[in-house]
């Protein structure tokens, strides 16, 4: 594949690929990937698989496998995956790597979710008696009356206006009243 194919420079190209691989893994070389056969193909299966590309790449009618598979009515059953992962005694929990790089089987009993669920339960539980023992401890709040000079009183009187109260006879300004039509009504009083 060269600039022509992809409209992209071959560096450019080449830069791409380098970000896709993966990492190597230490001490394996090529993750393992075993080398192509050098031996003959099974003239059977190139034909199968000549066959399925003729299919895919027919002008008129392009016809896929997984299409076909999935347009087959007997494939619509909600318990094939089951069904076909014991048929074929495959093991869904399985992996490539090592076991020494990962092993799905190394599962701890504390990250099932009942096991979470208890934990959560028993910290809710604690959380909950420790807001209680400090709730106890303050109960009642003193207060104290101070007294006002005739400058904070003529604020206060001032600040209840603005807020809608003696001055005003409790009515507050609303921008949003409308009369019956859906028109402002200017006053906006309520």
């Amino acid at each position: 594949m060269d600039e022509q194919d992809t409209g992209l420079p071959t560096d450019e190209m080449a830069r791409i690929r380098a970000l896709l691989r993966p990492p190597p893994i230490p001490g394996v070389d090529d993750w393992n990937i075993p080398p192509e056969p050098t031996g003959v193909c099974d003239p059977e299966i190139e034909a199968k698989l000549a066959q399925f590309h003729a299919l895919k790449r027919d002008a008129v009618h392009p016809k896929h496998f997984n299409d076909s598979l999935m347009s087959n009515r007997s494939f619509r059953n909600p318990h094939l995956y089951a069904k076909l992962v014991e048929f074929v005694d495959v093991n869904e929990r399985t992996t490539n790597f090592p076991k020494d790089i990962w092993d799905p089987d190394d599962v701890r009993e504390e990250w099932f979710a009942d096991r979470i669920a208890e934990y959560q339960k028993t910290r809710s539980e604690q959380q909950q008696a420790a807001q209680a023992a400090n709730t106890g401890k303050r109960t009642h709040l003193e207060f104290t009356s101070a007294k006002l000079d005739s400058s904070k009183s003529r604020d206060r009187d001032h600040d209840e206006r603005d807020r809608g109260g003696k001055q005003s006879g409790g009515k507050r300004y609303n921008p949003y009243v409308k009369d019956q039509y859906g028109r402002d009504k200017g006053r906006g009083w309520k």
